[in-house]
C-alpha cells in the first residue's frame, strides 16, 4: 500500500448464464431469435467491435453442442 493511494480490489462481473436459446463461449455467443439464429464474436479488428451474422438452425446446434474452438466456429463460418 502506498500513503498516496488506496487500492481497492477489482471484481469481475459474473459470466453470462447459457440457456437453451443461447449459449456463451470466450468472447462470443451463438443465440436463436424466433426463427432465426446468429453467431455474435468480438471482432479482431482495431479496438475490436461487437460483430454478429446469421447462421443456419443447423450449424447453430453443433456448436452449442460440440467443443469447438473460436477460431474453428469462424473458419466454419468463414467470418474474419
Amino acid at each position: 500500500m502506498s500513503k498516496f493511494y488506496d487500492m481497492r480490489p477489482f471484481e469481475y462481473p459474473p459470466s453470462p448464464t447459457s440457456s437453451d436459446d443461447e449459449y456463451f463461449g470466450s468472447g462470443w455467443s451463438v443465440r436463436k431469435q424466433g426463427d432465426k439464429f446468429y453467431f455474435s464474436y468480438i471482432s479482431g479488428q482495431l479496438q475490436g467491435h461487437s460483430d454478429e451474422v446469421e447462421i443456419s438452425e443447423d450449424d447453430f446446434y453443433c456448436i452449442k453442442c460440440s467443443s469447438m474452438s473460436f477460431d474453428e466456429i469462424c473458419r466454419k463460418l468463414g467470418v474474419h
